[in-house]
């Protein structure tokens, strides 16, 4: 992995960026010549090994420990940051998706939910816009959201993650509306790209080849997109749906169950 240089200066907060999705964003943006500000929240071994992996091929990394449940917690990490000349960008990769249905929905899990997926992204944003604002334009900001492709066909399984997501969906169009010309706020919306819920490997294959194109989102597309936005100063307030078509005839499961209903 030899690391891709340019003379304009750039940093990225990824949060949850020790595994899975947030993982391959900091391995590539890292391997693309950004300076990667990797969050985590408890897996400290996998986040040394991540920031590890991208020293090692000549990239620069630091890590942030917090709870995103803690708003506090969260908005501190904005402002530790050093603002610098050129780009920096805000990924809001963490997420909590534990599993409830519209039986056993309750407020606690609601609040867990938005306190992480919401809540969190809202504060760290207005914190970010407020630190390179001063600073425009030779500072500029770019913001992604990562939500759900389960927004283009909405289904009541995991109840309050799916509300927290719907919530997520609607702030990545009022903070591009409120921080703009400083900050530029872009989701993307992944469906099925590694395992979910409690699937086996054969589940999982067979869900994530259940769509129009025959092949779901892959960690490289969803990295792809990051950098597009990154790069595409004249977007914001615009989601990229990467689910191989599957939103153009949505299932009424979440994408977890959909072997599991063909098999019943």
């Amino acid at each position: 992995m030899g690391i891709m240089k340019d003379n304009i200066p750039k940093s990225v907060l990824i949060t949850g960026a020790s595994l899975r999705v947030g993982r391959h964003l900091a391995l590539d943006l890292a391997r693309r010549g950004w300076v990667v500000h990797l969050h985590y929240r408890s897996s400290k071994e996998a986040a040394e090994d991540t920031a590890h992996q991208i020293k090692k091929h000549g990239g620069r990394c630091f890590l942030h420990q917090a709870d995103l449940s803690d708003a506090s917690s969260a908005e501190a990490m904005i402002t530790s940051l050093p603002v610098h000349e050129g780009v920096m960008g805000l990924i809001h990769n963490a997420s909590l998706f534990d599993l409830d249905d519209a039986d056993t929905v309750s407020a606690e899990m609601i609040n867990r939910h938005m306190a992480v997926n919401m809540t969190a992204p809202a504060v760290m944003t207005r914190a970010f816009a407020a630190r390179i604002k001063p600073h425009f334009p030779s500072t500029k900001g770019a913001v992604i959201n990562i939500t759900d492709a389960k927004l283009s066909g909405l289904n009541p399984d995991y109840y309050s993650y799916t509300l927290s997501k719907i919530a997520m969906d609607g702030l990545t169009t009022l903070a591009a509306q409120a921080y703009a010309p400083h900050v530029r706020v872009n989701g993307i919306a992944p469906g099925i790209t590694l395992r979910s819920g409690d699937q086996t490997d054969a589940e999982y294959k067979i869900a994530h080849q259940r769509n129009p194109l025959g092949q779901g989102a892959m960690l490289e597309d969803i990295a792809r997109a990051a950098i597009m936005i990154l790069d595409t100063t004249s977007m914001t307030g615009h989601t990229i749906t990467i689910d191989g078509g599957l939103h153009l005839s949505p299932p009424n499961r979440d994408v977890a169950f959909l072997e599991e209903v063909s098999s019943s």
